[in-house]
Parts: C-alpha cells; sequence; structure tokens
C-alpha cells in the first residue's frame, strides 16, 4: 500500500492548531505540545515507519537503549479503550497510526485498533504548552496535525 500523499519520507516536526509542536520534553513523558524551538531539536523531530496494512507508528527523533522510541500510551493498564490517556514515548508500542489526510500538509493521526485520535489540547492562558491526548475522532481542529518536512 502507497504511503497517504500527506505523509513525509524522513525527519518532520508535527504542528498542531496553535502552530506547537509535538514535543517529547527534556526526553522524558509525557508528549506534550509545545512552542518550536529555534532549530528542530531531536525532541520535537519525528518519522513514520510503516508496520501494516499501511498503518504507521511515529517514531521519535530520540532513541533509547532498547532501540526505537515510538509514540503511545500507556498499556500496563490493559484498557481496552484509554480514551483521554496522555500521549507517551517508549520502546514498543501497541499503536499503529492510519494517517487520514486533509489536504496535502496536515493529516489526523487515528490509532487503527481503537479509531482514538492524537488529539492537542489549547494551551491555557500565558502558557507554551499543552497536553496531548487520544480522544474519539471527530474532525476538529485539534486533531490535526502539519507535517512539515525538516532539511
Amino acid at each position: 500500500m502507497a504511503a497517504p500523499a500527506c505523509a513525509i519520507l524522513g525527519a518532520f516536526t508535527l504542528v498542531d492548531f496553535q502552530g506547537h509542536v509535538l514535543d517529547v520534553a527534556n526526553a522524558v513523558n509525557p508528549v506534550i505540545s509545545q512552542t518550536r524551538n529555534p532549530t528542530a531539536t531531536t525532541n520535537q523531530q519525528w518519522e513514520l515507519a510503516t508496520v501494516n496494512n499501511g498503518h504507521a507508528v511515529l517514531a521519535s527523533g530520540l532513541s533509547g537503549p532498547q532501540g526505537e522510541v515510538v509514540l503511545g500510551w500507556d498499556t500496563t493498564f490493559n484498557l481496552p479503550n484509554p480514551t483521554f490517556m496522555q500521549a507517551l514515548v517508549g520502546p514498543g508500542t501497541d499503536i499503529a497510526f492510519e494517517l487520514e489526510c486533509v489536504n496535502s500538509t496536515s493529516a489526523n493521526f487515528i490509532d487503527g485498533a481503537t479509531g482514538l485520535a492524537l488529539t492537542a489540547w489549547a494551551a491555557g492562558s500565558g502558557s507554551t504548552i499543552s497536553p496531548v491526548t487520544f480522544e474519539f475522532f471527530t474532525g476538529r481542529a485539534q486533531q490535526v496535525w502539519t507535517l512539515e518536512a525538516l532539511d
């Protein structure tokens, strides 16, 4: 299966509806939405790695002792529907995203198993950060991510 038209090969940043980027701040969990660094540091870089049926994992620019560090949620709770769980990074994940292109540069990242979408929350007044969770897909602006290629 071919990659969606909005997919980028190689490293990119993911920009949310408020202009913040998906960030593994200080290389620790949880993953947040935060103002962009002047130059995209590894904690703000992402790549797609196809895993099955055209779905892809979202790999961080960081690498860990166990290899690739991918976006997911805490699976230790073994919840059938982890709605509103915060996005985390770690080695291995049960999340294989389906990219639903909104246009040529933006997409919704929807978990192929649960249908939950990667969702940014609005930053509070005066704040430069906000949580990123998994929520029911509704197509609202908070669930649209723009992929910006890095040189």
